[in-house]
């Protein structure tokens, strides 16, 4: 595949549809669809908060195919710096391996250099080994000495 005709940019709030789709194609393939609740108006309301959501879109041929979102920490305490936290990165099936993953994650270090952000963090599944690799492949280390906990407040 071609992939001049592949473009990367920031995503706006008029791109909440097309990023809403994008999370429901990846909780399909992440085995999640029953806790994806995301909706083009809830990605529409985070994306206008301070510290919401935000991302870059890959687009092929005008149509998004990809997307990475993010937000940003306010700050990591030791350093006085702002941390960029990715949420998701996600390509289209069809279009994997043509390294529009590559694009949309070099925009993204791109961004948090130009916010003077002092690290990239990020999560991955544990069975994922094709985004292991990939992240892997561009620099990402797993820390074994930081254990990452969650608190589900779905729960009662």
């Amino acid at each position: 595949m071609n992939t001049s005709n592949i473009t990367v940019r920031r995503a706006e709030t008029a791109d909440a549809p097309e990023l809403s789709r994008l999370i429901h194609e990846l909780a399909e393939y992440e085995k999640m669809s029953d806790k994806c609740t995301a909706t083009p108006e809830s990605a529409a309301r985070m994306m206008t908060e301070e510290n919401g959501l935000r991302g870059v879109i890959a687009e092929k041929d005008g149509k998004a195919v990809g997307m990475a979102v993010f937000s940003l920490y306010k700050l990591a305490t030791f350093s006085g710096r702002r941390v960029l936290y990715i949420e998701d990165i996600f390509v289209e099936e069809a279009l994997r391996g043509f390294g529009i993953g590559k694009m949309l994650f070099d925009e993204i270090v791109n961004i948090a250099k130009t916010l003077e952000c002092i690290k990239i963090e990020w999560k991955c599944l544990a069975w994922n080994s094709s985004a292991r690799s990939f992240y892997e492949s561009r620099g990402g280390v797993s820390d074994p000495e930081w254990l990452t906990y969650t608190l589900d407040l779905r729960k009662d």
